[in-house]
């Protein structure tokens, strides 16, 4: 294992203490931001445990997270964290929300870092040595890669925000393109690089949201672009994806 999915990993454990402790099936308390998405206690302290790590192992790294904004480094490298991704569902007191972790050198993510400790899953990934997966509990990681179809159908596509909730025109674009409604998957986008379903479609995200899936998606032979085709991680658009479908997604969905 290398140093820095050492540290990865280690941060994403501080994390998890943090998260898992202050998770409950009742739901647990939430503010709104000011764009309207909800935050918790736990999403904050989550990412100063992380940066609280790495300040102690390698303080000359950079540091951005959703919730406690960034810090800046020396060294040409940056990690991208978000505490609590999902906090809809953590604060619902639904088990289907992670802690995303990932590692930008000169402006490429070269590492990244799934983790659900409530379903006690795992999954990361390193620039050219593919993606993996394990359980809290277990050992043995195992490599993970997309699905080989090229087919594009309602119950193989996701979407975030639920497809309800979509603009009338986006919605009349991925429906078109799908043939229906996709499938209301709650979270998490290394279901397609594990080969559950063929894509994501995102219109939403940000920074935090992107880096550390794009990485894992790609590593598990599949592909990540924005709406526009480019792999910009700020635009609040994406579509995850096997591959094989991406382009006619892409056509469906780029902006005129």
């Amino acid at each position: 294992m290398s140093r820095d999915l050492d540290l990865a990993l280690r941060m994403v454990d501080a994390a998890d203490l943090v998260t898992a402790a202050a998770w409950s099936p009742d739901g647990v308390s939430a503010s709104l931001k000011v764009d309207g998405s909800p935050m918790t206690d736990a999403d904050v302290a989550a990412e100063r445990a992380m940066l609280a790590a790495l300040l102690h192992e390698s303080p000359d790294d950079g540091f951005i997270g959703e919730e406690v904004g960034s810090s800046a480094g020396a060294s040409g490298r940056r990690w991208i964290a978000d505490g609590i991704d999902g906090t809809r569902f953590f604060a619902a007191g639904a088990t289907t929300w992670g802690t995303l972790r990932a590692l930008e050198v000169d402006g490429s993510i070269t590492l990244a870092v799934c983790s659900s400790p409530v379903q006690q899953r795992r999954w990361w990934a390193v620039r050219g040595g593919g993606a993996f997966t394990q359980g809290h509990d277990s050992s043995t990681a195992r490599p993970i890669h997309v699905d080989t179809s090229v087919e594009l159908t309602p119950d193989r596509v996701a979407c975030l925000p639920r497809f309800s909730s979509l603009a009338s025109d986006e919605q009349q674009r991925l429906e078109r393109v799908i043939g229906g409604r996709p499938d209301e998957w709650s979270w998490n986008q290394c279901r397609v690089a594990e080969g559950e379903i063929a894509a994501r479609v995102w219109f939403a995200g940000d920074l935090w949201d992107h880096a550390a899936p794009s990485l894992i998606v790609e590593e598990a032979g599949g592909r990540f672009t924005d709406h526009m085709g480019g792999r910009r991680l700020d635009t609040r658009t994406a579509i995850y994806s096997n591959g094989r479908c991406h382009e006619t997604l892409l056509e469906a969905l780029r902006p005129a």
